[in-house]
């Protein structure tokens, strides 16, 4: 396997870190994380647990994928599932810990990357709960046994275990054999923007987002998602079609999770999965929307900080982030900050649609004050690298030109006495650790 070394042009840099970015930005993210990507396949395929038979198969598998196609090849690696896994497989084998069934995981990607860039390979793969997880695509329903074989011959996939033999459908969009439950999309497209995204509620290394993945959703679960999907992406095309490009060009994937508190959403990103976050289904588009771009901003400040450190990684103190009320390591204020520049310019641009601009001017009031207070304090910590430094100074003309903004004075005034309330109940809970 080959890949590349990866720079960000100081143009790219600077839209990025004024907190956008566009297509082509993401893009060159994109390009890299897939380099990391077969560096810790590569890591793994080294310390293989298995017959040195078992390892070169899957190699010469991936090999082979690679140079038939290239593109569909960096498709099904590039998966931020696929990365999500390799960076939990690697870190449990530094740990001592990792299963079988955790390398063995491999053995399907690499057959799927066959079947994607048209070759054929086999390979032994895991059973888990009675299915086998074939990435990307789905799981195949077979017996309680260890181990099954997935083959892709003239681009079908075909899994056998026991008595249990389940054809893929080459078209994800037909009919489901017997056995088969494929992975479902959502879709949606205005004259200007389209975009598709994995629901992915199968994979086995969907986990990880601070609440646990949901099961299974049914078909009502799916059309309840799809049409608040339909309703937040025309927000999006309509009112902030730079960043709609942006999600079009690396989000990926969304993973359901439980709702365990039916009063509050949940959403999360994982530090090493680029494309792909966690959440519950948002109460409105509106907020849907708003969870696109804030969780899509925390992939891509990670994408960047796989490129270039921000900060100085020896800093330990702790610091207070405005949207929250626990103290917090310099790199979860910058997390935060980004992320929540994104979130103010979304509720900016919302408050142009009639049916939601009242609670937008308020969010947006509210947002781009904790952004200015969490960036000044970046601004004062003494301990961002050169490039730390150079993406602060962007973020400050970006949150400078929102607070220059005209604001309904009592959103305003709401705003301040929500961010000094927060201030408050931060300082008597972690005076002694500040």
């Amino acid at each position: 396997m080959t890949m590349t070394y990866h720079l960000l042009e100081p143009m790219l840099f600077d839209k990025l870190a004024r907190g956008g970015g566009g297509a082509a930005a993401v893009g060159v993210l994109r390009s890299a994380q897939l380099s990391k990507h077969l560096l810790l396949v590569r890591y793994l395929l080294e310390r293989w647990p298995g017959t040195a038979s078992e390892r070169d198969n899957i190699s010469d598998a991936l090999d082979r994928a690679q140079a038939r196609c290239p593109e569909r090849f960096g498709e099904v690696l590039g998966a931020p599932l696929v990365g999500a896994w390799a960076a939990a497989t690697a870190r449990a084998k530094l740990r001592g810990h990792a299963s079988r069934a955790d390398f063995g995981h491999l053995a399907a990607v690499a057959v799927v990357a066959c079947a994607a860039a048209g070759v054929d390979g086999a390979s032994t793969v895991p059973v888990r709960d009675s299915l086998v997880a074939v990435p990307g695509l789905g799981a195949a329903v077979v017996p309680a046994v260890e181990v099954a074989r997935l083959v892709a011959s003239g681009g079908q996939l075909v899994v056998s275990a026991g008595t249990a033999r389940v054809e893929l459908p080459a078209n994800p969009t037909a009919d489901c054999p017997p056995g088969w439950q494929p992975v479902r999309f959502l879709a949606s497209a205005t004259a200007a923007q389209r975009i598709a995204l994995s629901l992915d509620d199968l994979d086995p290394y969907r986990h990880g987002h601070h609440a646990p993945p949901a099961p299974r959703l049914s078909p009502a679960a799916i059309g309840q998602w799809q049409a608040l999907f339909t309703d937040a992406w025309e927000l999006l095309a309509e009112q902030l079609p730079e960043r709609a490009s942006e999600l079009a060009a690396g989000l990926h994937t969304l993973v359901p999770l439980v709702q365990t508190d039916e009063h509050s959403a949940r959403s999360a990103t994982i530090r090493h999965a680029f494309g792909v976050f966690g959440l519950t289904r948002p109460p409105s588009a509106a907020d849907f929307a708003v969870t696109l771009v804030h969780e899509f901003q925390h992939s891509k400040l990670s994408a960047m900080l796989d490129l270039m450190p921000l900060i100085d990684p020896a800093d330990t103190r702790r610091y207070f982030a405005p949207w929250r009320v626990d103290p917090r390591p310099l790199i979860g204020l910058l997390q935060g900050v980004y992320a929540f520049v994104g979130v103010a310019d979304t509720w900016r641009a919302l408050r142009e649609v009639q049916s939601v601009a009242l609670a937008a001017e308020t969010h947006f009031a509210e947002a781009r004050l904790q952004v200015d207070r969490g960036l000044a304090t970046l601004e004062q910590c003494g301990a961002l690298t050169e490039a730390g430094w150079a993406m602060t100074t962007q973020l400050r003309r970006t949150v400078d030109a929102m607070l220059a903004e005209s604001v309904c004075p009592s959103a305003v005034r709401a705003a301040e006495g929500s961010l000094e309330r927060t201030w408050q109940q931060w300082a008597a809970r972690n005076a002694p650790v500040s």
